[in-house]
Formats: C-alpha cells, structure tokens, sequence
C-alpha cells in the first residue's frame, strides 16, 4: 500500500446539480478516474468511528485506548486503505472496459457517447473523483480519512433541483414530490455551505450550476486551478457534448413553489450563500461544528457487533 497521501475530489451537492456530468467530465483528465457513485466510502466513515469506539470503550484495557491513539490518525489510516481498493477497482474496471489492453480502441475513440474512463494508457490516473450526493453529509470524516482532499460545491438553485427531481422520471430515475424534493435541497445544501465555512477556500471550491451551462471551459480551466492540475480541453469538451436539462421546468413552476412551506427559507439560505465573500473565525467554528455534529449524529447508535440480528 502506498504511504503518500491521497488526493480525491469528492463532489457535494444535492442530487440534480450536475454531479454525476462533472464527475464524467473531471475523469476525462490524465491524473481523476471517474468513480461509479459510491456509499460504501461513506459508510467506512461510520464504521470507522464505531470501530474505533470499539477500541477504545476499556481504557487501559482496549487496545487503542491503551496508548491514546488519535482518531483522526486511525481515519487516516483507512483512507489510505480505500485509496488501494478504489485504484484495484479501476485497474479491474479498465479491463472490463476496454479488454487485456486496457486501452480504448480506435472504434470507441471515435464513438462520441462512449464514457470513457482512461483515453490513453499513459495516464497516471492518480487521484478519483467520487460524485455520490450521500458523501455531502460525511465531509467531516472524509476530510480527515484524506487530509489532502478536495471538494467541489456544486450550488443550483432551489427551483432548479425541485423541478428537475419532480420529472426525475424523464431521465430513468424516482419522480420526487415538491415538499420531498425542497426537504432533499435543503439538507444537502446545508451541509455543503457548512463544509465550505468549515474548511475554506483552500479545500472547497464553488461550482455555481449557471456557469455549467454558460461558460464550461472557463469553469473548467477555474477547476482545473483549484485542484491545481494542467488544464484539460477534453474535460470541457465532455461538459459540451453531455449537458442537458433533463428536461426540467424550472420557470413553469417558480410561481407555484412560495406556496411549498420553507422555500422562502430555501431561497434565503441561497441567496445567503451566494451572496458571501469572505468567511469570519465564527463561520469557521460554526461551520466544524454543524458537520461534526451531522456526521456523529447519522452515526449513532449503529453497532458493528452485538446488535440485532
């Protein structure tokens, strides 16, 4: 296993926000393997905390407890373990993909709806991008599991996600009711602005959904910086090809949504957002705080042994 520290980008958002586009996208570079969405990262979180409390229930008579060793050092210790099992997935997805080889061939090269995950075997491909919406509530595990990684906020506005989850159906997935959908925005919301306040501008970068539309290559490149990777044309070239509205009908709807309870809430905590320019000390504890708390609250009380049957 590798000692040097991973680097991941995992994307936080709420569904419908252009994750799983970005993720194509970003997994287009040499160095980012896109990675299928996952949950099992985010349930390492919680079963690293359970564990290590497991551990460390006996005092001197439980073996981490014994020599008072960190959690956040025993986190870290499992990212480096995920990190080997997610590059042992992509070297068995390569071939599953593209053969032996492990090498597109020139007839998928030239197929403009192939999703390719490495267009040359040259391509170093090492750091992943992981798009899952469920990591945006696990942040504060995930940011300690992989001390160098980055994250990307993608922010769409409210009206935006309600109406593309509400025709969610159009594109193959669950159509979601208005008041269910504003209830997924808000959580997922929050918890990211809460992960950007927490951890800065260093760690989180702002992905403003307009831009996705508007100005990809120039997104892209801004992205490109902040993870501080060489520029990629085929990674703006993907968002180019791959973008769409799902069908989404987001100004027939705007008049109807003030009578969904909280969504003038939702537009305030949006407004709220993209409205602030620097963050203060407070914001930074305020924002630790709200997504500790949301990660020890989502992993509570979940037993890895001597629970239920």
């Amino acid at each position: 296993m590798s000692t040097s520290s991973p680097r991941p980008v995992f994307i936080i958002a709420a569904p419908r926000s252009g994750t799983s586009v970005m993720t194509w996208a970003l997994g287009q570079h040499p160095d980012i393997q896109p990675m299928p969405e996952t949950a099992w990262i985010a349930a390492e979180a919680v079963a690293s905390l359970q564990s290590y409390k497991l551990g460390s229930e006996r005092g001197e008579f439980s073996h981490l407890s014994n020599v008072s060793f960190p959690f956040e050092a025993f986190l870290e210790h499992k990212g480096r373990a995920i990190d080997a099992v997610v590059h042992d997935a992509f070297a068995r997805r390569l071939k599953d993909k593209y053969g032996e080889a492990g090498r597109p061939s020139a007839d998928q090269l030239a197929d403009p709806e192939f999703l390719h995950i490495r267009l040359h075997p040259d391509h170093a491909k090492s750091r992943w991008v992981d798009g899952a919406p469920i990591n945006t509530f696990y942040t504060w595990a995930l940011a300690r599991m992989f001390p160098q990684a980055q994250f990307l906020f993608h922010l769409r506005a409210p009206q935006g996600v309600i109406a593309s989850l509400e025709k969610f159906d159009v594109a193959g997935g669950v159509a979601t009711e208005r008041d269910a959908a504003l209830s997924i925005w808000m959580e997922h919301v929050r918890a990211a602005w809460n992960t950007q306040r927490a951890l800065g501008s260093g760690r989180v970068f702002r992905v403003d959904f307009d831009r996705l539309q508007s100005e990809p290559e120039a997104l892209m490149s801004d992205i490109c910086a902040f993870l501080d990777e060489p520029s990629c044309s085929e990674c703006a070239a993907f968002l180019n090809r791959r973008l769409n509205s799902s069908g989404t009908h987001q100004s027939d709807i705007r008049d109807t949504l003030d009578q969904l309870e909280h969504f003038s809430e939702a537009e305030a905590l949006y407004a709220a957002i993209t409205e602030t320019r620097n963050t203060t000390a407070q914001d930074r504890e305020d924002g630790e705080r709200f997504i500790r708390e949301r990660f020890e609250s989502l992993s509570a009380d979940r037993p890895l042994l001597g629970g239920p049957a």
